[in-house]
């Protein structure tokens, strides 16, 4: 288990999967006790937070509204579509997606291309100069990395494995007070 459990960046960008995994293992609480501990907020892109928030939800209020409400996380604005290195970044991460994965560009999730496109307007926005992605998709983060590196950002963006990170988590602080 690595000492440091966040990496030294200044931003901290979550993909779907990271919350969904913490919410099917029913250690939210963990993931929540890490996060305020180590003082960072959790970035969510508005494409995820729709994923995390679907019509049918299994609870009265789902659980990325009862962080969000504690501060621990944060629902970005929408993406800059405008910006050229943001519209390019999205581009890419869909088409490396499409390709990787064998399927038609328009099935990919817009939510992959939009973490990109989070990470990219934070860059150009010069709202922070670095940035930890975790995510469990290799493909969208390997599209990301690809993207912004055509944009000189190859050394601001750190991909975190997002189930291995919340096994550390849970390891970590299960048993402790």
């Amino acid at each position: 288990m690595p000492a440091h459990l966040f990496p030294d960046v200044e931003s901290h960008l979550i993909d779907t999967n990271l919350f969904i995994r913490f919410e099917r293992h029913e250690t939210i609480d963990l993931l929540e006790r890490a996060v305020t501990e180590h003082e960072i907020v959790l970035l969510v892109p508005q494409r995820v937070y729709d994923e995390l928030t679907p019509e049918s939800y299994p609870y009265d209020q789902p659980p990325i509204d009862d962080a969000i409400k504690s501060g621990w996380v944060q629902v970005l604005d929408e993406v800059d579509y405008s910006n050229s290195v943001v519209s390019a970044t999205m581009d890419m991460v869909r088409q490396y997606i499409s390709a990787a994965t064998d399927r038609p560009e328009h099935t990919v999730e817009q939510a992959d291309a939009e973490v990109g496109g989070a990470a990219a307007t934070l860059l150009e926005d010069g709202r922070t100069n670095s940035i930890a992605i975790y995510t469990n998709d290799r493909a969208a983060f390997r599209g990301i990395e690809r993207a912004l590196s055509q944009h000189n950002y190859e050394n601001h963006v750190q991909l975190i494995k997002a189930f291995d990170f919340a096994d550390t988590v849970e390891n970590r602080y299960q048993f402790s007070e």
